[in-house]
């Protein structure tokens, strides 16, 4: 009877320490992912500055736009149409660089999420057939 009852305890012990080290295991797994979606995060961050740059310099052209407006009764229309122009462009360039750091997030979600499946798929994959030999044998002990 006592040995039923300690084989049953050294099972539940087995077990309870095998669950602990798939948590950990899996925690580690999902803390080496937050850290890489956090990276990615940052180069995100670093593709906004040439967005900033755009911004800038069309404010300081747009201000000094205003400020040929309001010193001259009449600007030239000429350099006017330059400034314009210059403003277009800049526009343009800012709106293709907004849609490419709208797409961004999403990328760097997904590649975080396939990254994080095929590391843990592969160390289960390896991890697995070691679980194997600790399974208890049944037909071996005598009842």
């Amino acid at each position: 009877m006592t040995k039923t009852i300690f084989d049953l305890f050294n099972a539940l012990l087995n077990a309870t320490l095998l669950l602990l080290a798939l948590c950990l295991f899996l925690g580690w797994q999902f803390f080496t992912s937050a850290r890489d979606v956090t990276e990615r995060l940052g180069e995100i961050g670093t593709r906004f500055a040439p967005i900033h740059n755009q911004l800038k310099s069309m404010t300081e052209e747009i201000s000094a736009l205003n400020q040929a407006l309001t010193d001259t009764a009449a600007p030239d229309s000429a350099e006017m149409r330059f400034r314009l122009a210059r403003l277009e462009e800049q526009l343009t360039g800012l709106k293709e660089e907004a849609h490419t750091v709208s797409l961004l997030p999403a990328q760097v979600v997904s590649t975080a999420v396939e990254a994080a499946v095929a590391e843990i798929s592969a160390e289960i994959a390896t991890r697995l057939p070691h679980l194997q030999s600790c399974a208890p044998d049944f037909a071996a002990r005598p009842n």
